[in-house]
């Protein structure tokens, strides 16, 4: 089969079709999404085997459940989420830019077929923020981070709690200040806050948001960031870190609905050719690669 592979880049190489440890499917990929997680990769912030299959979240069809699996059946569909209970997908375990993947059962989330369309790992991607509206209920927030995932979880969360945004970089400033959000650039902040939700993948601007949380605040990573090792002493001595689910699908599609159109094109590309996903990279945070046609199974 054709995956995409990290070996100094994401390269397309031949592989064979992965075999199915006890507790894991075999599924067809439907759709699987280059982002976050593979950028910390592309960055250096993650080491990876070589020739990892690349991709940490996605869309399968299900073609064959392992052993020990007994509440899943072939022809299902499920959204492949990135952290699992033994590691994550796309760095401990091959990834879904590939023809085929084997993941673990506990990664799978059902899909219903009616949303089988080119945005559902965005969707997926997404649909924390019904869980994050939960812990930033009536809580002071700021969201570091002015990217498109800065942007769309601010503009969620602009009427569901005090949010204001800091940016690291300009990135979408005017675009967030557009929504009537109060934002700044992260070197102005001033304020204290309840509960912080860090975008970034530096580990510099995470050291440096703690500065400004509160006592016994809460500290956010989104669930598509990758992990960060944090080796801290100072203030505030004790805080919470939380890391909100991915799952409510909708939510995630409510989320995105009304995003203006030159929002969306400068943040992803969707494309229906493995080979591009490579050249991609490099101009958009996100590539979701839809499955070509006449790649099922031969059986």
């Amino acid at each position: 089969m054709r995956a995409l592979v990290w070996e100094q880049n994401v390269t397309l190489k031949e592989i064979p079709v992965p075999p199915i440890p006890k507790g894991w499917v075999l599924g067809k990929v439907l759709y699987a999404m280059f982002g976050p997680i593979d950028r910390s990769i592309m960055l250096g912030l993650h080491p990876v085997e070589p020739n990892r299959v690349a991709g940490s979240l996605g869309v399968i069809r299900v073609i064959e459940p392992g052993i020990e699996v007994s509440d899943i059946r072939p022809g299902e569909v499920y959204a492949v989420v990135p952290y699992c209970q033994g590691g994550i997908v796309g760095i401990d375990y091959d990834g879904l830019l590939a023809d085929y993947a084997a993941v673990p059962h506990e990664c799978l989330i059902k899909v219903s077929r009616d949303d089988l369309r080119p945005e559902l790992p965005l969707w997926i991607e997404f649909s924390f923020l019904d869980d994050l509206s939960q812990i930033v209920d009536g809580k002071k927030t700021l969201i570091v981070g002015c990217g498109f995932s800065g942007y769309v979880t601010a503009r969620y969360l602009k009427d569901k709690c005090d949010v204001t945004v800091a940016c690291i970089e300009r990135a979408l400033y005017d675009d967030i200040a557009s929504l009537g959000i109060e934002v700044m650039m992260f070197d102005n902040v001033s304020s204290k806050y309840d509960v912080i939700v860090v975008e970034p993948l530096s580990i510099y601007s995470t050291l440096q948001v703690l500065k400004v949380l509160n006592e016994c605040g809460t500290l956010v990573f989104p669930p598509t960031q990758p992990k960060v090792l944090l080796s801290y002493s100072g203030f505030p001595r004790v805080f919470h870190i939380l890391r909100p689910q991915l799952g409510n699908i909708a939510i995630g599609k409510k989320a995105l609905e009304g995003i203006p159109d030159k929002l969306r094109k400068n943040a992803y590309a969707i494309l229906k050719h493995l080979d591009e996903v490579p050249v991609l990279v490099r101009y958009y945070g996100r590539v979701v690669y839809v499955a070509e046609k006449g790649t099922e199974k031969q059986k």
